[in-house]
């Protein structure tokens, strides 16, 4: 409807209030109550008629800078690429932390459940609390409750409980966080397929995929997009591949386009992390030797681009799929990741660090009325990825979700979110950045890093120890301390280890 009509809309409705007596105003109503429906219907939300479906695509570990649309010319992934073309993309989103070194479970915990780190109802080992977690409805659960057909595949890593209540189909789930090297790695991982015509455990077949974990679960995405012909009930797809986590195994035709002594080192390599920042010797950094040496992280980089070129094509697949069921264009598809990685830089190789490239991720959104090509700044976490596809959708957002839906940076009318984001290590390490500069403080050691991010993105020059930034440091300081509020986080940065060391009793009682 153009603005004269909205205007008629507004006009009419006003005088039909006051005169609801008059046949003229009966008259005006009924000719414009089509129109001023529409009205009320239109704005990014699928008509009565024809709700929007949702497709949320989840990958695992993959860096902020993977995606060649997002200025990287050395890795190869057209159907991401597509996708940013076709839709918006966000250049800073933001793990908001972890309080344990599986960085990626607070990460689905805080997706699920749209709420901030400390504040998801799921303790430190991933285990409901019942009481807190049956107040406020998951993501799938939201969508499944508005008559949604909802199905996941692929990584869940959350209860199997919270999953029953999310989820209406649910096709090659992988319930674990990963995948072992011993156990399969990514050719031979477990997977699980839902029965909703039984009961109980008897609902859930265990068995082993038997080719790379990206496969089948496209393969699962795609059979259920296939199966759905006719179906008139809109649908959610929640699908998580495990790639590119470790450990890094991708097709030999995938590994044969990124030959390891090609590969260019990243700006910010370094043989050493110049200090201990905290579980420096945990399970992800000791997969690369001390010191880092260049051969070896050329050697990881190339398999990592290649699993990621792989799970492009997967994802290829899966929207592909989605046009030839004649739904793309009624569809939103959200897609990011779980978090970044090191691999390398700053002589790191997890995700258990302050950094850029560890508390980023790529995140894409396209769908009807979706600026096409557009990118915006953000500044805004991943759990907001829940109340952006509700609000899409045009359902209601519940109460209990803590984060903003990003709908009016969609829309225009923002350009960020928050000025500033805080981010969390376990007891070893909290962070506030705005667009400008990032601190990041280490209450073990008493230590501070300042960087500025708009001549130093790459994170190289600490300037903590200039004193002109003594007065940014205390204000940025405070800010943190305001974040720490907000988030409910339990560490007291005077008494680190003992502050840290009462909530894990607390949540693990």
């Amino acid at each position: 409807m153009n603005f004269m009509g909205m205007g008629l809309c507004m006009i009419i409705k006003e005088n039909h209030r006051r005169s609801e007596g008059t046949l003229l105003t009966v008259l005006l109503f009924l000719t414009l109550t089509v129109g001023c429906s529409d009205l009320n219907n239109s704005e990014q939300k699928g008509t009565p008629d024809k709700p929007l479906n949702v497709l949320f695509i989840l990958t695992d570990d993959q860096a902020p800078d993977t995606v060649s649309a997002f200025g990287n010319n050395n890795i190869n992934t057209p159907s991401l690429d597509s996708l940013a073309k076709q839709g918006m993309r966000f250049s800073y989103v933001f793990n908001q932390g972890a309080w344990s070194g599986a960085v990626c479970l607070p990460s689905r915990q805080m997706i699920n459940t749209g709420r901030h780190l400390y504040r998801t109802g799921l303790d430190a080992r991933g285990v409901n609390d019942a009481s807190f977690v049956a107040k406020h409805a998951t993501f799938g659960e939201t969508f499944k409750k508005s008559g949604y057909d909802t199905f996941q595949t692929g990584k869940w890593h959350l209860s199997m409980d919270v999953w029953r209540r999310s989820f209406t189909h649910g096709k090659a789930i992988h319930k674990n966080g990963m995948s072992r090297h011993e156990k399969g790695g990514h050719w031979h991982a477990e997977f699980t397929d839902f029965d909703s015509s039984k009961s109980g455990d008897n609902a859930f077949t265990d068995y082993k995929g038997g080719k790379h974990t990206s496969e089948v679960v496209a393969d699962a995405a795609v059979d259920f997009l296939a199966k759905r012909d006719g179906s008139s009930k809109p649908f959610m797809m929640y699908v998580g591949f495990l790639a590119p986590h470790d450990p890094l195994h991708a097709p030999d035709e995938y590994l044969a386009r990124y030959p390891a002594d090609k590969m260019q080192l990243p700006e910010n390599f370094k043989k050493f992390h110049p200090f201990d920042q905290g579980d420096y010797y945990l399970r992800d950094e000791v997969l690369a030797g001390f010191p880092r040496s260049p051969k070896e992280i050329k050697g990881k980089i190339s398999k990592y681009y290649a699993m990621i070129e792989h799970t492009d094509a997967q994802i290829g697949r899966i929207l592909k799929q989605l046009e030839d069921s004649g739904q793309a264009e009624n569809t939103v598809v959200i897609y990011t990741s779980d978090h970044g990685l090191a691999m390398g830089r700053h002589g790191l190789m997890g995700k258990q660090n302050q950094y850029d490239h560890s508390i980023r991720a790529p995140f894409i959104v396209k769908g009807p009325n979706i600026p096409a090509g557009k990118t915006a700044a953000g500044m805004f976490y991943l759990n907001s990825v829940y109340p952006t596809a509700v609000e899409l959708a045009g359902l209601t957002i519940p109460a209990s979700v803590d984060a903003p839906s990003i709908v009016p940076l969609i829309n225009g009318e923002k350009e960020i979110v928050y000025d500033t984001v805080y981010g969390a290590y376990r007891h070893f390490q909290r962070m506030v950045r705005s667009q400008d500069y990032k601190l990041i403080y280490y209450p073990m050691i008493k230590r501070t890093q300042l960087f500025d991010m708009q001549a130093d993105p790459l994170e190289m020059h600490d300037l903590s120890t200039q004193p002109e930034q003594a007065e940014r440091i205390e204000n940025m300081m405070a800010e943190l301390a305001r974040w720490q509020k907000i988030v409910e986080d339990p560490l007291d940065l005077s008494a680190p280890e003992a502050s840290y060391a009462a909530f894990l009793q607390l949540t693990w009682d």
